[in-house]
């Protein structure tokens, strides 16, 4: 078992919560007479840009802004996390990771190719509980948390990607047959007791995965492809990691 000494969602995690207006998350002004170009709507959630800054924090050695209130749209801040979330999705490859993990089976299966060819399919427990659960171990037993992508959504549907998730992991724990992962999830700011806890020794069958936050989750996997950046746009930030 482990966790991230010092790390707490109520201490380090963001303390307003992924909520947001009904506006675009990028503006891009056009020549005139052309009106400005949107993208995005930061009403359907900012969760990867909100991990990411609680991590760029946590590497600058700060602490985060004490207000509990959303920046305003377009504000430096907003902003700031925006990008963050953009960066989360490490396009092109980190969309396509979640894509392809969002149509496979929970469980290993056969399926036939070609006629009597038959390929092995790997479900998203397997590669949860014995491909992304050592790198979570291991990021976490190094004193640094992990960003986790949580598969939410089982389909072929390029749309339904924003349905999944973006958490924080900071602890994990294995005793007997279980398995827990506690995570800052910034749909539920300030609360420590958030954890994902399933059983870990049937990775070939279907796992459920049992989770505090709201989501139903199919499979998660590292981030591996974080890497920080400045927080100052945040602002109101201080001193104090620990």
């Amino acid at each position: 078992m482990g966790d991230v000494i010092g790390f707490l969602p109520s201490r380090n995690g963001l303390h307003y919560p992924n909520s947001w207006p009904d506006e675009p998350d990028i503006t891009v002004p056009m020549p005139a007479p052309f009106p400005p170009v949107t993208i995005g709507n930061a009403a359907t959630g900012l969760c990867g840009g909100m991990v990411f800054a609680v991590l760029d924090l946590l590497n600058a050695g700060q602490l985060p802004p004490a207000t509990t209130v959303n920046p305003p749209d377009q504000s430096p801040a907003f902003k700031y996390i925006v990008q963050r979330l953009l960066d989360s999705f490490n396009i092109p490859s980190g969309i396509m990771h979640y894509y392809s993990w969002m149509q496979l089976p929970t469980h290993n299966d056969q399926v036939s190719l070609f006629g009597d060819t038959i390929t092995s399919v790997t479900g998203t427990s397997d590669l949860t509980i014995n491909q992304s659960m050592p790198t979570i171990r291991s990021t976490i037993d190094a004193m640094r948390p992990c960003p986790l992508g949580l598969v939410t959504v089982h389909s072929a549907e390029p749309a339904q990607l924003g349905m999944n998730h973006q958490v924080l992991a900071w602890g994990y724990e294995d005793s007997g047959a279980m398995t827990t992962v506690r995570v800052y999830d910034p749909n539920l700011p300030g609360n420590d007791n958030v954890a994902i806890t399933f059983d870990h020794t049937n990775p070939t069958g279907t796992t459920t995965f049992s989770y505090s936050g709201d989501d139903t989750i199919l499979g998660f996997f590292p981030a591996t492809w974080y890497a920080p950046k400045d927080p100052a746009p945040l602002g109101g930030i201080t001193p104090g990691r620990r």
